[in-house]
This record gives C-alpha cells, structure tokens and sequence, in this order.
C-alpha cells in the first residue's frame, strides 16, 4: 500500500529522445512566436510610416492651398491694377482721338483711317464717349489702337 501511495504522487521520468523532442518543439514555439512579434512591429512600423505619410500629404496640400490663394490674391490684384491702366489709356486714346478730329479737322472716316480703328461706328462711339468724359461702363466698347 505504501509502494502504490508513492508510485501514484510520483511523475515518471521521460526518454531522452522524448525530452530532446519537447525541447526541439519548445525552441520552434518560441522562434515562431519571435517571429511572430517581429512581423507585427514591421506591421506596426508600417502602419506609422503610413500615417506619417499621410500627413505629409495633408500638409504639403495645405501649403499648397495657401500659396495658391495668395497668388490668386496676387493675380487678381494685378488685373485690377490692369484695369485702371486700360480704363486710364482708354480714357487718354479717346481724348486723343478727338482732339485729332476737332482740332486737326479731320473727319470722322479719316481718324478712323488714321488710327486703324476698324469702323467709323467704333470711332463715332470712342469720339462721343471722349465728348462725355470718361465712363467706365463704356470701357469695353474701346478698342485698342
């Protein structure tokens, strides 16, 4: 009774072989798990790379926004500066004009002929808005000479 209360309590003692086995499967295990964590920190390194990739992106697009809104504010600056110096000559070419019709005693045609304008209806009308002064909703009408 004695032997059998010892013998039940008491682990049996394994192969070599068996041990060698369970050791070789216990280094595979934890190789594999290695492993394992190693890809997942490629994966969590690749995840931050894309993030940060990502932003990039979003900020380079916002510089982007930014420069191109200010060069609009730019170009739209430039074009009113444009417009005054064309309303302005337009103006001066109208007055001009006329002086060379009223003081030069040119006809009509002839200061359209002289000044290419392109029809004695366009320089009828350049001629009468010069009589009227200078009106900007007339700056259209004015051709370049």
């Amino acid at each position: 009774m004695t032997e059998d209360a010892r013998g039940v309590g008491r682990r049996r003692r394994r192969s070599t072989k068996i041990s060698e086995r369970l050791e070789a499967a216990r280094r595979r295990n934890l190789d594999q798990l290695a492993e394992q964590r190693r890809r997942e920190q490629e994966v969590e390194g690749a995840l931050a790379e894309f993030v940060e990739a990502g932003e990039d992106i979003a900020a380079a697009e916002r510089t982007a926004e930014e420069k191109i809104t200010a060069l609009q504010r730019k170009i739209e600056s430039v074009r009113v500066d444009l417009g005054m110096v064309t309303a302005t000559s337009h103006d001066r070419q109208a007055q001009a004009a006329l002086r060379i019709h009223e003081i030069g005693g040119r006809t009509v045609e002839q200061v359209s002929d002289l000044l290419e304008i392109g029809s004695v209806k366009e320089t009828r009308r350049i001629l009468a808005a010069a009589r009227a002064g200078h009106d900007p909703a007339d700056e259209a009408r004015f051709v370049q000479f």
